[in-house]
């Protein structure tokens, strides 16, 4: 077993073909492994979605949305506020009543902020998306972690050093991997 015990995934090519990459010698690696080389290769961005897809999905939203916060300027706007402490919410209750409320919060943020993305890893992350009266209609498997990915990226593409946002987004998730952020909360 590698240094990612909180991944249940064996292989690099189950997470790249949920992300919809080729096929490449490399996929059958160990994710950390995969991750690493990634990383190595300064593609940090990959590496980043590749996290979104490696962690369990409630881990995925407790990385992006801590990864948000300590990105984000002081005073976002009201709505993206509102949006983020919805997914710190459902964090402290991963209730499907704080889950729907995550999606109604997205709805009013700006269409590509960060907060917004981040309620919606919340919302993708389990349950039906349907209403609550009729059949149940299950999110893609992939959903959560592109949604928690893309929060992460947008973030560091609004800080003033985007590399370094990056760096620090890869190794939070890494730690996240790996089960050496239990302090974190």
């Amino acid at each position: 077993m590698g240094r990612w015990k909180h991944v249940k995934w064996t292989e690099a090519g189950q997470l790249t073909a949920l992300l919809g990459w080729p096929v490449s010698d490399q996929d059958r690696e160990e994710p950390e492994s995969f991750f690493d080389r990634l990383r190595a290769d300064s593609r940090d961005n990959e590496a980043t979605m590749f996290l979104g897809q490696a962690l369990p999905r409630f881990a995925v939203v407790r990385w992006a949305a801590h990864l948000v916060r300590d990105l984000s300027p002081p005073d976002p706007p009201a709505a993206d506020a509102e949006a983020l402490k919805s997914a710190f919410l459902w964090l402290q209750d991963p209730s499907d009543h704080r889950r729907r409320a995550a999606f109604e919060a997205a709805s009013t943020a700006d269409d590509w902020s960060p907060q917004r993305l981040c309620a919606l890893a919340v919302f993708f992350s389990g349950g039906s998306l349907a209403p609550e009266n009729l059949e149940p209609v299950l999110a893609p498997k992939e959903a959560a972690g592109k949604f928690a990915a893309g929060a992460v990226l947008s973030a560091a593409a609004r800080s003033p050093n985007w590399q370094q946002a990056l760096d620090a987004a890869c190794q939070l998730g890494d730690a996240f991997a790996s089960g050496a952020e239990s302090d974190l909360r």
